[in-house]
């Protein structure tokens, strides 16, 4: 492959991963696809000492532009950057119940991980569950973040109605929730235009994650698809509020049930309390081992 050729693998693969509710691709999503897409050789091999490079040459070639994201990420779109619409999305796919509350919830405490080939969610965790390798980190959205959106949706002059809300923008507690309320007391279409705009923002940054990734997007957003990626419903997951999903076969519960016990200390698993005749037949049966 000469370089021209790898100059045409580069804007062909990203216009191959550009999604169609997103204008860009982040820099570092490129670089792996592009190890991908040509294994044997990447940009050093024609004298490019980063990636960086490579796409400010396409860019000087005029067949792509390079932007930044919401966060400040080096990223790439297709075409002129003076023609290209802003980054932020205005409309939004629902999101998967279990990826919403890993992204955006504090509680439970601990690390959260998404599996990369079924998409299981596994939250509360201290370390990625073996083999680690498997599991991809989420890093929930903070809420210094959430309150610059906050002031992002105020600029953009909603309503005059804002007094309040702007002031809790300002307030060390700052709550989502809080601000939504307080939008709401002042006038309920504002607070229903700053849910949809927060969750548009929510799945921006969750597009971007699986991006990064090399995740597909059906990990995280809800489809009509019956063969959806699962969350284990047990201490390690977060919990559906106001339901629960039935588990239709006890096989399934099992081993959700197993799966959960494993990643308790030994504190923890001796604080369970198990028929004593069920203890004394799992001993025995370890002992005829």
């Amino acid at each position: 492959m000469n370089y021209n050729e790898y100059l045409d693998l580069a804007v062909h693969t990203i216009a191959k991963n550009l999604k169609p509710d997103s204008q860009y691709l982040t820099a570092a999503a490129v670089g792996g696809l592009l190890r991908q897409a040509s294994p044997e050789e990447d940009w050093r091999a024609f004298g490019k000492r980063t990636l960086s490079e490579l796409l400010s040459e396409l860019e000087h070639l005029g067949r792509l532009s390079i932007v930044k994201t919401e966060k400040g990420a080096l990223a790439v779109a297709l075409g002129n950057a003076a023609s290209q619409p802003s980054v932020a999305i205005e409309k939004f796919n629902p999101l998967r119940k279990s990826i919403w509350d890993a992204f955006v919830l504090v509680s439970p405490e601990g690390r959260r991980f998404i599996h990369r080939r079924d998409g299981t969610v596994r939250v509360a965790l201290d370390i990625a569950p073996p083999p680690a390798d498997d599991w991809a980190e989420i890093f929930p959205i903070t809420t210094e973040t959430q309150i610059n959106w906050a002031r992002d949706f105020i600029a953009e002059g909603h309503s005059d109605k804002v007094d309040l809300a702007l002031q809790t923008v300002l307030e060390d507690n700052w709550h989502p929730q809080m601000f939504a309320r307080l939008l709401k007391q002042s006038d309920e279409k504002l607070a229903h235009l700053w849910n949809r705009f927060r969750s548009a923002k929510v799945s921006n940054a969750v597009q971007e994650w699986l991006t990064q990734n090399l995740l597909p997007s059906t990990f995280a957003f809800q489809s009509s698809a019956k063969n959806q990626p699962r969350t284990v419903g047990m201490q390690n997951s977060i919990p559906e509020i106001g339901s629960a999903a039935p588990i239709d076969d006890s096989d399934e519960a099992r081993k959700a049930i197993l799966i959960a016990l494993s990643t308790l200390p030994l504190e923890k698993l001796l604080e369970i309390s198990i028929p004593a005749g069920v203890m004394i037949s799992a001993l025995s049966s370890a002992k005829l081992r």
